[in-house]
């Protein structure tokens, strides 16, 4: 397995493990109509124009098996209100036909080290509460809970809630 970070040539994988990943994950959690509707298409052009940035809003990390794209992570400043020491993963997904083979470690694992390059003192996520594969991976790489709990309807149009997770590097 290889981790590298992303090249614009990969954002029809990266659009593919993500759905191919939230239908699997979240069958419970977001309603089967939302999960049906979902493009692997959709905002490939602003992604590519992402990766291209002389200074992207984001590292793109994109792990290989076989030369294969099968999984990416995603690692920002906060998308919310923050501390500026403050980096988050804003996604970890892995394509299920590849789902306990090590790839999400080896990525959450990678974005604390990248983190920690770029001088952040924490790294933040969200977990969507019940998605216990999740929370035990995040857990594993040292993740804990800090508290905070968040609920939406704004992606599904269904509530969501979601705990947030936080890692001192």
């Amino acid at each position: 397995m290889l981790i590298r970070p992303a090249n614009p040539e990969d954002a029809a994988f990266v659009g593919a493990i993500r759905v191919a990943a939230w239908q699997a994950a979240y069958r419970g959690f977001m309603p089967d109509a939302y999960l049906a509707s979902l493009d692997p298409s959709a905002n490939l052009d602003s992604l590519r124009a992402a990766v291209r940035a002389e200074t992207p809003p984001f590292l793109l990390r994109v792990a290989e098996v076989e030369s294969q794209p099968v999984a990416f992570s995603i690692l920002g400043k906060p998308r919310y209100a923050a501390d500026q020491s403050i980096a988050e993963l804003w996604a970890l997904n892995v394509h299920p036909s590849h789902w306990r083979k090590g790839l999400g470690q080896r990525l959450v694992m990678q974005a604390r080290l990248d983190a920690k390059e770029q001088k952040f003192a924490h790294v933040e996520l969200w977990c969507i509460q019940g998605n216990l594969a999740a929370q035990r991976l995040y857990e594993a790489c040292g993740f804990r809970p800090n508290g905070q709990v968040r609920t939406t309807s704004s992606l599904t149009g269904s509530p969501l809630t979601e705990l947030a997770y936080k890692y001192a590097l």
